[in-house]
């Protein structure tokens, strides 16, 4: 019987978050190997943020209202100095050298800014049309942030602004979950790895990027290999994937020469489905190997092994690292879509334009043309849609 194809992604975040509970180990990692790594728990601040009071200008600390003394002259040469640390005290009436992100001396009740002011001889006074207003152009201790204030939630995939966050913050080392490992297996003695294929022959239309799409989710892919049709061949390797995750395409049908799926259904713990009520991905076969590994057995032909890929391994790899389920975007239909004769779910690609979108030509299971001129593709339901309803959408990377 065929499982809904919703049903699925839920049951396989599910299996996957159990997996990855009871296999995950937290690692310490520095922060500049950090990036696109899950979060194992919140990050703290250990500063208030800014953790000094300094000046937002450059220009002049100054006490009271003007005219002030200046106590100090500019620096004019820094050499290897850091100028921003040097400080002083001052009083009513005086006035101190700032640059911007300079320690303000102890007493600064405001900063007037450089071009807002002339210096006559030792005294600073405020042009005309700029006067003085106490407390302007100064950052604050801890403004933005208390100390200990939370930067980083617990499962956050960590991109480069989080990455500029922690560092501006002093953090050196992060605990991340360790990712979720892969190994691939491409089957099929019609495959051809390189050059023109011929009558009977296709080209590997999987290999040079199913491994970087799913480093891009997070994924650390620790093996792929070509197998040929052969039963024992395949049981073999599939006994003894190492990955959390093991990947196959082809032989997933119910052919003669189909080995997958016959090996999957012999050796899952647990089969979560081996028929999707999904087009283009059927035959896909999910389910859970021995020694907490979980399997996607994807179709051979080309755009059907891409729509399984893309609807279902980044499910996989949020449930293991502890992240929501990842979700569907929003958008409207630009084209009514036929039901499907079948009572299957589709997954149509089609480009963006603002949130509309319009489905591609080059859409069946064994075309690419389509996907590679989409921005995404459109689950459309069992019985179709009209134009200008909205659909839900699986991003394309």
């Amino acid at each position: 019987m065929k499982r809904d194809w919703l049903d699925v992604r839920e049951a396989l975040h599910g299996l996957a978050r159990d997996i990855g509970r009871s296999v995950d180990r937290p690692e310490d990692v520095r922060l500049e190997d950090a990036l696109g790594a899950t979060t194992s728990r919140a990050i703290a601040t250990p500063i208030p943020v800014p953790h000094f009071d300094s000046s937002a200008m450059d220009g002049f600390a100054v006490a009271g209202p003007g005219p002030w003394r200046l106590l100090s002259g500019p620096v004019r040469s820094s050499g290897e100095r850091n100028i921003h640390r040097r400080t002083g005290q001052i009083g009513v009436g005086e006035a101190w050298p700032v640059l911007t992100g300079s320690v303000l001396p102890e007493g600064t009740e405001g900063v007037v800014r450089a071009e807002h002011t002339e210096t006559l001889g030792a005294t600073v006074r405020c042009l005309p049309d700029h006067p003085y207003a106490p407390g302007r152009d100064m950052r604050r201790r801890g403004e933005e942030m208390a100390q200990g204030a939370e930067l980083v939630a617990e499962a956050t995939v960590l991109g480069p602004r989080h990455i500029a966050l922690l560092s501006a913050c002093g953090i050196d080392i992060v605990s991340v979950h360790r990712p979720m490992t892969v190994s691939m297996a491409f089957t099929g003695n019609e495959v051809i790895a390189s050059g023109v294929p011929q009558p009977g022959e296709v080209r590997d239309a999987f290999s040079a990027q199913f491994p970087h799409l799913l480093r891009s989710w997070g994924a650390n892919v620790t093996e792929r290999t070509r197998l040929h049709d052969d039963h024992d061949v395949i049981r073999e390797w599939v006994s003894w994937a190492s990955g959390d995750l093991v990947i196959l395409t082809g032989g997933s049908g119910s052919s003669s020469q189909d080995f997958v799926r016959r090996i999957l259904e012999q050796m899952c713990t647990e089969l979560i489905a081996t028929s999707i009520a999904v087009r283009p991905g059927h035959p896909t076969i999910v389910g859970r190997l021995p020694g907490d590994r979980i399997v996607l057995g994807l179709p051979g032909n080309p755009l059907a092994a891409h729509t399984s890929l893309y609807g279902l391994a980044p499910v996989a790899l949020a449930g293991f690292l502890g992240r929501v389920l990842p979700p569907l975007l929003p958008a409207v239909l630009g084209r009514d879509m036929p039901a499907s004769h079948k009572g299957n779910t589709s997954l149509v690609p089609c480009t963006l334009d603002g949130d509309v979108v319009l489905p591609c030509p080059g859409t069946q299971a064994h075309m690419l043309s389509g996907l590679a001129a989409a921005d995404v593709l459109a689950v459309v339901p069992p019985d179709g849609a009209d134009s200008g309803e909205r659909v839900s959408c699986l991003p394309l990377g």
